[in-house]
């Protein structure tokens, strides 16, 4: 069986980007940009099918909160987008081997 969870970012004025979890969060007159992650919770069973699904939030919360002109560098506000859907989506997911491999990627020094 395949699962799924969605990424979401609230695009608000001139580019400055919050993030929800959620679609609904969104208010009628605010853009949300989404994507939708299908897994195998089986995946999940293994320490390296944890990882891999982590990447994959991890890259497509890159996409719902673009950096803009320059991909190599991401204003504060894009990175807590970032850090709010991946942190969004691991909790939707609920499972413990995905959320060790977020803490653990999430530990700053």
């Amino acid at each position: 069986m395949n699962l799924k969870i969605t990424l979401a970012m609230l695009m608000c004025g001139i580019g400055a980007a919050a993030a929800s979890g959620v679609a609904s969060a969104a208010t009628a007159d605010v853009d949300v940009r989404t994507i939708a992650l299908k897994y195998d919770p089986a995946a999940l069973e293994t320490d390296g099918g944890a990882r891999r699904l982590y990447a994959r939030i991890a890259t497509a919360a890159e996409e719902v909160c673009p950096s803009g002109l320059n991909p190599h560098w991401a204003s504060h506000e894009v990175r807590t987008c970032r850090e709010r859907a991946i942190e969004s989506a691991v909790a939707k997911v609920h499972n413990p081997r995905l959320a060790a491999v977020y803490l653990s990627s999430t530990k700053h020094g």
